[in-house]
């Protein structure tokens, strides 16, 4: 068989029930929530308006019909958001499950492409 240089694939995860609600970029959202405290700061950090992270965060809670952070309106010292326990717990199982189908999928690539690769 024939050596194929930059042979790669792209695999992306989203959960789903009638429609996707939550996939790589809601988390990378809820975990800059989680570092940062503010909703407003994790959305300017990915170039995205703040009303769209509201949205995506709306979609993703509910699809799952849980919420996923708590909300500290602004005053003198300013808003804050907080992930919930259940909105900690889900995203670093769906961590855990993103982490192992992608070290499944690098098998079977290597299984089945192994010989083509250089």
């Amino acid at each position: 068989m024939a050596v194929i240089d930059n042979l790669n694939y792209s695999l992306h995860i989203r959960l789903k029930k009638e429609e996707p609600f939550f996939g790589p970029g809601v988390m990378e959202l809820l975990q800059r929530v989680a570092d940062t405290g503010s909703i407003q700061t994790a959305a300017a950090q990915m170039n995205m308006s703040y009303s769209k992270a509201w949205k995506i965060i709306k979609t993703a809670e509910k699809g799952l019909d849980y919420p996923l952070m708590t909300r500290r309106v602004g005053g003198v010292g300013g808003g804050s958001s907080e992930l919930t326990e259940f909105g900690r717990d889900f995203i670093n199982r769906y961590a855990a499950f993103q982490r192992e189908v992608y070290e499944a999928a690098d098998k079977l690539f290597q299984k089945h492409f192994g010989d083509v690769l250089p």
